[in-house]
């Protein structure tokens, strides 16, 4: 199928979310809150969006002013991104508005030619329009990593599979500028290597070593803690001590979750411990069931991903890191071939988008 082809099949998702999205949050702020906000654009400039315009502006420091010493754990590509836009635009958020709604067009089209690779038309329609309303992919035109980091993991896994490893280890080295999981794309594609040429070592050849360019993300960041502190493991100091980001089983996670439930106010509990709950479940069945569906390299992306986001003592914003798990919604799509089945993620999915977006727009926790 034609680049312009898939452009006219996914455009109608692409636009109409995009806009759907920017509507509602704007109604339901001004139904909700009785009142039109100070600003437009207020109602996108909230948690970690403040953070992240606040390197587009300033970069990293370790100066404690305006707690700017915590910004080292936000890696570094989106927030560039933003401050390239903003010299066009004039505007940081706007700029980081156009850069993330670009890139989920960027990361549908290539999700769809993706899927196209194992399944028909109508497959990869239905994992563009589940990844589209998925419950927090709202994110994904926010201030926020996910739409960035989908974009460059899909393209590297499209580039992997077409065999265009140079580019693919190119654009994973992005991917691994932009989210911590990036690196995770590394070794999956030496699986993915080794797999399209049936795991005979002799066949290697000396595009191999493109793989490798994934990590000089990971490296480049870490150059970036130890010229602003000293340290190139200082990102993982703050997530310690300031987010209770510390490494831990995923049972223990669970626990944890679960202890909070009586400590919490009603909407509290709901949202950090029986979201966190469920989301960190359907992820993991969907991967179990990928294991079956998929391709190999894809299931361990999203088992590898998932033990990530849920290997530490407290668990925190599982739902928005679930989106990052691609392959869930190749699973999904194949799923959704039942009429029954499609119905019911289709409203599910739009329901809680709404809910979500709701609650995001009012400042208030949702992930």
């Amino acid at each position: 199928m034609k680049p312009k082809d898939i452009l006219k099949e996914i455009a109608p998702v692409v636009l109409v979310t995009i806009a759907g999205t920017f509507v509602f949050a704007f109604a339901a702020f001004v139904v909700i809150e009785d009142r039109f906000p100070e600003a437009l654009l207020d109602l996108w400039n909230t948690w970690d969006a403040q953070q992240y315009i606040k390197i587009a502006k300033y970069g990293y420091s370790s100066s404690t002013v305006d707690e700017r010493n915590l910004l080292i754990v936000f890696f570094p590509l989106f927030p560039l991104l933003t401050s390239l836009f903003a010299l066009v635009f004039q505007d940081y958020i706007v700029s980081a508005l156009i850069v993330s709604n670009l890139a989920y067009g960027a990361a549908a089209y290539y999700l769809y030619k993706l899927v196209k690779i194992d399944f028909d038309s109508d497959d990869a329609y239905r994992a563009v329009m589940y990844f589209s309303i998925f419950s927090t992919a709202y994110f994904m035109h926010a201030v926020y990593t996910e739409s960035l980091f989908l974009a460059l993991t899909i393209a590297s896994f499209y580039y992997a599979r077409k065999e265009n490893w140079a580019l693919s280890g190119v654009i994973g080295m992005l991917a691994a500028t932009t989210r911590i999981t990036g690196i995770l794309i590394l070794p999956v594609l030496i699986i993915e290597y080794l797999s399209q040429r049936e795991y005979k070592i002799r066949t290697i050849r000396k595009d191999v070593v493109w793989i490798g360019v994934i990590g000089l993300g990971l490296v480049s960041y870490l150059i970036i803690n130890y010229i602003v502190y000293g340290d190139p493991f200082q990102f993982m100091v703050i997530q310690k001590e300031h987010w209770n980001k510390k490494l831990a089983f995923p049972y223990e996670g669970l626990i944890r979750a679960w202890e909070l439930v009586s400590d919490k106010n009603p909407a509290e509990s709901l949202l950090v411990s029986w979201v966190e709950t469920v989301f960190a479940a359907l992820g993991l069945v969907l991967i179990i069931i990928s294991f079956f569906r998929v391709r190999l390299s894809y299931s361990l992306y999203a088992l590898a991903t998932w033990l990530v986001v849920t290997s530490t003592w407290f668990w925190l914003s599982i739902p928005r890191y679930t989106l990052s798990i691609f392959p869930i919604f190749i699973v999904l799509a194949l799923l959704g071939r039942r009429k029954d089945v499609h119905f019911l993620i289709t409203f599910i999915s739009i329901l809680f988008y709404a809910l979500f977006l709701w609650t995001f727009v009012r400042f208030r926790w949702a992930f």
